[in-house]
């Protein structure tokens, strides 16, 4: 089985929040930045009916899909090789799996093209949109500040990792857009506080 974060997903509890885990039982969720597949493994222990899991890196990605099938998991959880974004992006094709964790599509590229997917993509893949998960190095300020910021009310919650290092964004700017959708947000996790890498928990309040 390829490796899988578990001190960071199953052990420290990235994404142990219980308001999110109690209602998640039969529900849809996109997991984007999936990496080798444990957030959506953990996804579905905890009672989700379907992720879909999105990895760039298509060695990381083919490492998902094998981590899913070897845990019996495979009509759960569906992993798309493709980055958020509006277009194709160029990423390393053989990415060292243990440092994958902190790969950026905007600061590293290479030979392999993989698609980019949006927002709308995603959602029509499944029919009960609860919980959005992005863990994608930079890509969440693109899909809480980018021209698709309104799907993001298709969603009951989001737990996302914040990178302003890599993009230049800060914190409260992509709190505040996401205030103006509906959602509160709270500080779940702090990372790295002398970059400002935080998770935060949001929920929709309408």
């Amino acid at each position: 089985m390829c490796k899988l974060r578990f001190r960071r997903c199953f052990i420290k509890g990235d994404y142990e929040v219980p308001e999110v885990l109690s209602g998640l039982k039969d529900r849809d969720v996109i997991d984007v930045g999936a990496n080798t597949g444990d957030t959506a493994l953990y996804f579905v222990l905890n009672g989700a009916r379907k992720v879909i899991a999105l990895e760039p890196l298509p060695n990381v990605a083919k490492c998902a899909e094998e981590n899913a099938r070897l845990s019996g998991a495979t009509d759960k959880v569906n992993v798309i090789n493709a980055a958020l974004g509006g277009g194709p992006v160029s990423v390393p094709c053989d990415y060292d799996l243990w440092s994958s964790i902190g790969f950026s599509t905007l600061s590293t590229s290479g030979p392999c093209k993989v698609p980019g997917v949006t927002l709308s993509d995603l959602l029509d893949m499944i029919d009960d949109p609860y919980l959005l998960k992005m863990d994608c190095e930079g890509c969440e300020a693109e899909a809480i500040l980018g021209p698709e910021r309104e799907r993001l009310r298709a969603f009951e919650h989001i737990i996302f990792e914040t990178h302003p290092f890599i993009t230049g964004v800060s914190n409260e700017k992509l709190l505040a857009s996401l205030k103006e959708l509906g959602f509160e947000c709270r500080l779940h996790i702090t990372l790295e506080p002398k970059l400002g890498q935080n998770i935060y928990h949001c929920k929709t309040l309408s």
